[in-house]
């Protein structure tokens, strides 16, 4: 028996096939994915491109640690790190192993330097991934005493923004002060708990400054947000920093086959090269997502303009039926005056992963067209329960 693991109540739906964003179930009903499956499918399902490219790859496997490649890996290896400007990378078999993997990259670190500063900052209510470690970043599995939580900036609406953001820097700040044996800052590059509210660029690079004047690293899980979500190819791209330590995943492969990475600096691959890299697994590298990344890479460069475009087309939704909103690039929180459940989503002829508490949460594909829009303010409509302007 599969353990279930959607909200109490739920009916089980099987899907018979998808196709571009939508997604179609047994008993006939077709639902526009709202959430590109879970923020992964940026491309849309059943991509041509990438089927035929996974189903020719000559190369099924690699002994990451025995020093076998190939040219594709090593080919995506330096195209990743020249695309963000990192020294090196470390592959993942997805997104709650790359930042696994980079919590190893933090802690070897501060091991090399012979300092002990194994402490790591983290968000109440933030999500890393489901690993003990990961849960353990937002505030669950107290004992393994690691993380130091501090309260994420929580805004819904636009004028709340300026003062949480202060506020939350002065508690980093205190935190960072009080804890000389904090050694790295996790954040997401926007978080999913804390109402999709994106932060501003003074945010950001005020962050930057204060890890780089405690000594601290800045690590930043781009996993949800990387490869065309917020109009680049890292999330963080648009607000002028550069991490130390980043992770990705989810549409790097336009979710065809599960792959992360987690991706250092000159600063933490110094510390790094002194000894053997430990953090692998049985699929590192994972070729079917080492070539559908490749694929999916090209085609998403192609596509980033369209990221603006679609945002505009979000906001003129929310503008006509008077909603509230939050988000850049391709994705965005509709807020709504009642709590909205799976069934009311699946209702308005959506298909979703999460529920938002009292809003809808989209993520939209670099590929959606006007029947997507159509269909998004059809179903947001229906839910508002409001008459178009």
């Amino acid at each position: 028996m599969e353990i279930k693991f959607w909200s109490p109540g739920e009916r089980e739906k099987t899907v018979t096939h998808t196709q571009g964003s939508w997604i179609h179930y047994s008993n006939g009903q077709r639902c526009l994915d709202v959430q590109c499956g879970n923020m992964a499918y940026i491309l849309g399902y059943q991509n041509n491109e990438i089927i035929t490219t996974v189903a020719d790859n000559p190369v099924n496997f690699i002994r990451g640690n025995s020093g076998e490649t190939s040219a594709d890996n090593s080919k995506l290896v330096q195209w990743i790190c020249e695309l963000g400007n990192w020294a090196a990378l470390t592959w993942a078999v997805s997104g709650s192993d790359a930042v696994e993997a980079a919590m190893a990259m933090n802690d070897t670190y501060w091991q090399t330097r012979g300092l002990n500063k194994h402490k790591i900052l983290s968000f109440a209510g933030s999500y890393h991934g489901t690993t003990m470690l990961a849960k353990h970043l937002r505030g669950q599995y107290s004992y393994l005493n690691r993380s130091v939580l501090v309260p994420s900036p929580s805004w819904q609406y636009q004028y709340q923004q300026n003062g949480q953001e202060k506020l939350t820097l002065m508690r980093i700040q205190k935190t960072l002060t009080e804890n000389p044996d904090i050694g790295c800052l996790i954040m997401e590059t926007v978080s999913w708990a804390m109402h999709l509210a994106p932060h501003s660029t003074e945010y950001w690079q005020s962050l930057r400054s204060i890890c780089t004047e405690h000594d601290v690293l800045m690590i930043v899980d781009d996993v949800a947000f990387c490869w065309g979500t917020n109009g680049t190819m890292f999330g963080y791209e648009p607000y002028g920093i550069q991490p130390d330590i980043c992770t990705i995943g989810k549409s790097l492969t336009n979710g065809y086959s599960p792959l992360g990475a987690a991706c250092c600096n000159e600063k933490v691959l110094a510390q790094l090269d002194t000894q053997n890299w430990s953090h692998g697994h049985t699929w590192q590298p994972n070729m079917s997502g080492v070539v559908a990344a490749i694929s999916a890479t090209q085609q998403i460069q192609n596509l980033l303009p369209q990221a603006t475009k679609i945002h505009q087309k979000l906001t003129n939704i929310a503008t006509e039926l008077d909603l509230n909103w939050r988000g850049a690039g391709t994705f965005m929180a509709f807020d709504f005056d009642r709590a909205i459940s799976l069934s009311d989503i699946n209702n308005a002829g959506f298909a979703a992963s999460l529920p938002g508490d009292k809003s809808v949460k989209v993520f939209a594909p670099l590929t959606a067209d006007d029947e997507y829009f159509d269909a998004l303010r059809s179903g947001l409509q229906r839910l508002s329960k409001k008459p178009v302007h």
